[in-house]
């Protein structure tokens, strides 16, 4: 259902634009009343950040429709755009203009709003969720959605409701004006029958990471505060898809390998996976990772814990588990490859239920992904992203007669693993139908010391399946820049 902004509300982010607009040359100002007989129209100024509402631009020339030879540009960076519309999944603010021969219009500008949810939820007590929690700032802004037994809190609720910043549990005014440069203040949503809710609205002013609590009544959310993350560069697009009704898509493993330069026997499984990486047959059907624990390359998770601990339920090293579910024992280095080879084939009998691809965003040290999902089955699915580092010299324990080089040599050491710290099967989705896509961002800081140029994701979706959550797929970039498309079968 579609659940959408009320834009009267919106005033204190963007006046929006007329929808005819007109121009002159190149480095003249513009006169409305002198038109030259140019014209630029768009068919809406308020579209919905889904990916599919667009706003079409059109041009005339003395009344000649002259849209075929005319270009449409992005206002902020002058660079010419694709076609003559304009869709996103970005919320946020957007200004364009058009030529056409030596004429250019004013600045026009795009408002897209979130696609909201307002519908009544089985639960109890006092729960909070953001639309969005990646913003950009200037831009866009995030919609805190706050419900009591499950229903959105009617606009006099709203108002006794209490925000706090849960870094120091410091109270947080509420601008009852909807005035430019207020962070916080309250915005008017309308569902599609026609009833107006109001939502606590932020609008950031500076780049950062901040988290937040909500009380009412005797309830709050202390213990489960909501991080929005507000950034200056641009929030990834999302990807293309070049085959949109096809589902069909190339099925690899995932493998994590739990290891520690501290390890002797380790280098058993650090040579079979070596075999693997130069076997033709194998290399392109599983992503492997490496999780380190007690050396220098370990994990920590935001609540203490060791990642490798975690995850590897033997507590044994070398320990090998495919799709985050399937244990592989160590054994010599002939077993081993003989072991994974024969998990990439039982992966391999099922298909592919998702695909995925993916758009990134490097800044200085932050880094932005928008991964989206496509299924071929509808169910409930989870989207992954864990960043790797390749190349990581460092003196590996062996009690092998192995004297090969590739030992010392660490390769696609997991640095973040962002991919919900409750299972780390992946954060939520919801249910995807098949056909549909969803998508999720991921912020990432990377820490000064990592070689960026030795970095990629690691991107895994999981499904519940037969009442069962486990990995159906898994792609890597070959970069931080580089993203990935939806890989199809040939």
């Amino acid at each position: 259902m579609r659940k959408i902004f009320n834009i009267l509300a919106l005033l204190f982010i963007a006046t929006l634009a007329t929808s005819c607009l007109y121009g002159k040359g190149f480095g003249e100002d513009v006169n409305v009343e002198d038109t030259s007989g140019f014209k630029s129209e768009v068919s809406a100024t308020v579209i919905i950040a889904d990916g599919e509402d667009t706003a079409v631009f059109r041009a005339l020339y003395n009344g000649e429709d002259v849209t075929a030879e005319a270009k449409l540009y992005d206002a902020a960076t002058d660079e010419a755009l694709e076609g003559m519309s304009f869709t996103t999944f970005t919320p946020g603010i957007y200004t364009f203009y058009v030529v056409y021969d030596q004429y250019r219009s004013e600045v026009i500008t795009v408002t897209a709003v979130q696609n909201i949810d307002l519908t009544e939820k089985e639960e109890s007590g006092l729960s909070a969720i953001v639309s969005t929690n990646l913003i950009q700032v200037g831009r866009s802004h995030a919609a805190f959605i706050i419900r009591y037994d499950g229903k959105v809190l009617s606009a006099d609720e709203i108002r006794k409701v209490s925000i706090y910043d849960a870094t120091n549990d410091a109270k947080i005014e509420i601008s009852e004006e909807n005035t430019v440069g207020s962070e916080f203040s309250y915005v008017v949503a309308t569902d599609e029958n026609g009833t107006d809710y109001v939502l606590i609205a932020y609008s950031p002013n500076t780049a950062g990471t901040r988290e937040f609590w909500f009380g009412y009544k005797t309830k709050n959310t202390r213990e489960t505060p909501i991080a929005i993350t507000a950034v200056t560069s641009n929030i990834p697009s999302r990807p293309a898809d070049a085959e949109p009704s096809n589902t069909n898509f190339v099925h690899r493993a995932l493998f994590t390998q739990f290891t520690g330069t501290w390890c002797g026997n380790c280098p058993y499984m650090i040579a079979a996976f070596h075999y693997l990486f130069e076997d033709a047959t194998y290399k392109d059907k599983f992503v492997h990772t490496a999780i380190h624990s007690g050396d220098r390359f370990k994990v920590a998770l935001p609540d203490g814990r060791d990642l490798a601990s975690t995850l590897n339920y033997t507590n044994s090293y070398p320990f090998v588990l495919c799709n985050l579910s399937m244990g592989i024992e160590n054994s010599h280095v002939e077993s081993n490859i003989s072991r994974l080879m024969g998990a990439i084939e039982d992966t391999m009998k099922s298909e592919a239920r998702a695909g995925i691809a993916a758009r990134t965003e490097l800044d200085d040290n932050m880094l932005l992904v928008r991964a989206s999902v496509k299924v071929s089955h509808t169910s409930e699915y989870y989207i992954g992203a864990w960043l790797v580092e390749s190349d990581l010299h460092d003196p590996q324990s062996n009690y092998t007669d192995m004297k090969d080089d590739y030992i010392d040599i660490h390769e696609n050491v997991v640095r973040i693993a962002d991919s919900n710290y409750t299972n780390f099967l992946g954060h939520p989705l919801g249910v995807v139908k098949k056909g549909e896509r969803a998508d999720h961002l991921f912020v990432m800081e990377l820490d000064p010391s990592w070689k960026v140029e030795n970095c990629h994701l690691v991107l895994f979706v999981s499904t519940n399946q037969f009442n069962k959550h486990q990995i159906t797929n898994v792609v890597r970039t070959t970069s931080l820049t580089s993203g990935v498309d939806f890989e199809y079968k040939k």
